[in-house]
């Protein structure tokens, strides 16, 4: 909670002087604000994330190395810099990801990628520096792309219907963390639940699954909301990250609804170059899930929740519920609810073996 208190107060001053300052010094502006931001709170992030714009863009616009050659530096460096920390995040306790890490390493893989296949066509430092110095997205998303932030820059005017849109997107992204994941599934649901006698240890185990998918989605998919709220007040479009997926008849669907920003860009740059390249989409799909759970920790836990995710996705192309037929698409939507919530349990614990106990209580193994 007190991180999104700051995030919106420097938020304030952030679209004021988008709208106040003469268009020529808005971008800079919102650098320097973001920047401030981010120096505030983690300023070993600040360093990797300033190191990573310029060495990035110097790299790519103005070195004289062959393409190839570049290609294969930004992404190694910008693939060891996630997987070390989150390995390093793995193995110590202590250890803490720098802040919004996860996200400004894959939009910067994005930026490298559609560099070399010739898509970048701006080559400003400046636009750049505002791609990853954007306030809004930092923290938790959405992965924006590129091309589409410069779009919305070039188009950028003063609209009301973008305010009235940001503030219902802000009050949504607030009712979901506050209203319906604080108060309703922390504040009651979990007491209520902890409240089961003991005796009735499967119920008691199921309803805890249940809540702690519904409380993880509903505070993610509030936070987003909120990044894209604010997005709008300074006249970006950013894209959705959920799209109503616990209302998805198959997995398959479900992944193309929940954080879609992040399983768009696994789609686009994991998931289609090896099914391509190969020929075997169910190779793809494995990869994919597989980089998307170790994406969020490099664990065995992770690894496992990947796999089944994956699986989850291959058994939706047999199980395909007809669009015409409402028993099917509602059991359907039964079985994502629990599959998702029964492979999660795996990356709910610190520890393997009590993720193991839960999993015997509910599939009645003891």
């Amino acid at each position: 909670m007190e991180l999104l208190l700051e995030v919106f107060l420097f938020s304030i001053p952030l679209i004021i002087l988008s709208w106040a300052l003469p268009k020529r010094f808005v971008l800079l502006s919102q650098i320097i604000i973001t920047g401030a931001f981010i120096l505030y709170k983690s300023p070993i992030s600040f360093l990797i994330l300033t190191f990573i714009s310029f060495g990035n863009f110097y790299l790519l616009h103005k070195s004289n190395l062959k393409n190839s050659i570049k290609i294969g530096i930004s992404l190694v460096v910008l693939i060891l810099l996630i997987a070390s920390a989150k390995l390093l995040f793995s193995i110590h306790d202590h250890w803490i990801i720098p802040l919004g890490m996860s996200y400004y390493i894959f939009r910067n893989i994005h930026y490298t990628i559609e560099y070399y296949k010739g898509k970048i066509l701006n080559e400003s430092i400046l636009f750049y520096l505002a791609y990853n110095f954007f306030l809004p997205v930092l923290i938790i998303g959405p992965i924006n792309r590129y091309h589409e932030f410069v779009k919305d820059w070039q188009r950028r005017r003063f609209n009301s219907e973008y305010f009235s849109a940001g503030l219902q997107r802000i009050l949504y992204g607030v009712s979901k963390v506050m209203i319906v994941g604080n108060y309703l599934l922390t504040a009651k649901g979990a007491v209520f639940i902890s409240d089961i006698d003991d005796s009735h240890a499967w119920l008691k185990a199921y309803l805890e699954t249940i809540e702690s998918v519904l409380n993880a989605y509903f505070q993610f998919a509030g936070y987003s909301d909120i990044a894209i709220g604010i997005s709008l007040f300074l006249g970006y479009r950013i894209m959705d990250n959920f799209n109503y997926p616990f209302l998805a008849s198959n997995m398959q669907e479900f992944w193309s609804k929940y954080h879609m920003s992040l399983s768009a860009f696994c789609r686009d740059y994991i998931y289609t170059p090896i099914a391509s390249f190969y020929r075997k989409p169910l190779l793809g799909i494995i990869a994919t899930m597989i980089i998307i759970g170790l994406w969020h920790e490099i664990s065995f836990s992770f690894l496992i929740w990947g796999a089944l995710q994956a699986i989850g996705i291959i058994l939706s192309s047999f199980f395909k519920a007809s669009s015409d037929s409402f028993i099917r698409k509602n059991l359907g939507r039964i079985f994502v609810l629990n599959y998702f919530s029964l492979s999660s349990v795996v990356i709910h614990y610190d520890e393997l073996a009590q993720a193991l106990h839960v999993y015997k209580v509910l599939f009645f193994l003891n």
